[in-house]
């Protein structure tokens, strides 16, 4: 971005929820809705949020982070009352004994990416271009933050019941010690969370992915996905999709909830059963693909070889002209795709980034570490 600082008015909020889409696979519309009126209410009512770059932050002494936890499909059936990120936000400067000075979010992807604008706006401050994964992944903790050593906790959560819970917790005990929380929150919860000082912030941030996603926001659909810098397996259709859970001799987990994504499926970031979805390409080589999913797609085989894999993001596409982001769940033989990978940030690429990204994943990781 280049000269004034760029604000999130009513209409550059209408661009970011659309580029805010390219990273949402599995969003729910209806709780997608919810979060855009949310954003919306909060800016009118307060005015433009200022969108900081993370060479602005080292003077800041406080940033906190702010994500939706629990199943976005919760967001929908429980509606907000509008103050859950401020009671939150609060109740987290109560305890830390200092006020926040900018806001930041986990991922900018569907509902946080809203979310954190309704946030930044309800409590007066402004929000960092920039989020913790450059991505999304399922657990609270899967973030750039804690690969520089920045702990989730302490972590306040506001439900729209109107409770506030804090959390302090030593070691990496936040998932299991928020998990049962946020069912009895009615499905759905705001945590702030990663507070930390504006300097470190500017170092473990992925910087400049709000304003990617409102660059996105104002392209046509056949540009819809430039600002990530994508590159593109193969065009192709659906052939099969299939559910080899015995073959790998693994069992798929019980249904809980999800933390620090926006799903609609159950904890942890996976669904009942892991899924591949072979795809045969229609045009090039006219080779033979295999994508194998845990609710994301985690690897893509071209003929038997390995051409991508997490921690990169393997989307599937529809081949029409919206170029829609399909979600795994949702694929379904016969449908002309496209297959295209999105570059994780260099974290995410280092030793740590590898086996934090797969921590939310089911089945024989081990094996692959090398690969990943």
């Amino acid at each position: 971005m280049s000269g004034a600082p760029l604000r999130v008015d009513a209409a550059v909020l209408e661009h970011l929820a659309t580029g805010s889409l390219v990273l949402a696979a599995g969003a729910a519309e209806s709780a997608f809705r919810v979060a855009l009126d949310w954003a919306r209410a909060s800016v009118a009512a307060h005015g433009p949020v200022r969108l900081l770059a993370p060479d602005e932050l080292n003077d800041l002494r406080l940033c906190v982070t702010v994500t939706l936890v629990g199943s976005s499909a919760a967001l929908a059936e429980q509606l907000p009352t509008g103050a859950e990120t401020v009671r939150a936000v609060r109740a987290l400067e109560r305890l830390l004994g200092t006020r926040a000075d900018a806001v930041v979010t986990l991922n900018t992807a569907g509902e946080n990416a809203l979310l954190s604008v309704a946030a930044a706006a309800d409590c007066g401050l402004p929000l960092v271009d920039g989020d913790g994964c450059g991505r999304v992944l399922p657990l609270l903790e899967q973030s750039t933050f804690t690969l520089a050593g920045v702990a989730a906790a302490p972590l306040a959560l506001a439900t729209p019941s109107g409770d506030v819970v804090v959390v302090e917790s030593a070691g990496g005990r936040v998932e299991d010690l928020v998990r049962p929380l946020v069912p009895a929150a009615g499905g759905w919860a705001v945590a702030v969370c990663y507070a930390m000082p504006g300097g470190v912030l500017a170092g473990s941030v992925v910087p400049g992915t709000v304003s990617r996603a409102i660059r996105s926001g104002t392209a046509t659909p056949r540009d819809l996905f430039a600002p990530w810098s994508l590159r593109r397996l193969c065009r192709g259709r659906i052939t099969a999709v299939e559910h080899p859970a015995d073959e790998h001799g693994y069992a798929a987990p019980e249904p809980y909830e999800r933390v620090g994504g926006q799903d609609t499926h159950p904890w942890p970031a996976l669904p009942s059963r892991p899924t591949s979805v072979l795809v045969a390409e229609t045009e090039g080589l006219g080779r033979h693909f295999r994508l194998e999913a845990h609710n994301e797609v985690l690897l893509a085989l071209a003929d038997g070889a390995p051409v991508a894999a997490a921690p990169d993001q393997i989307l599937i596409l529809s081949a029409s002209a919206d170029r829609r982001v399909l979600d795994v769940e949702r694929a379904v033989p016969g449908v002309e795709v496209e297959v295209v990978v999105i570059p994780a940030a260099p974290a995410w690429h280092t030793p740590e980034g590898r086996r934090l990204a797969r921590a939310g994943a089911v089945g024989p990781q081990d094996t692959q570490e090398d690969s990943w």
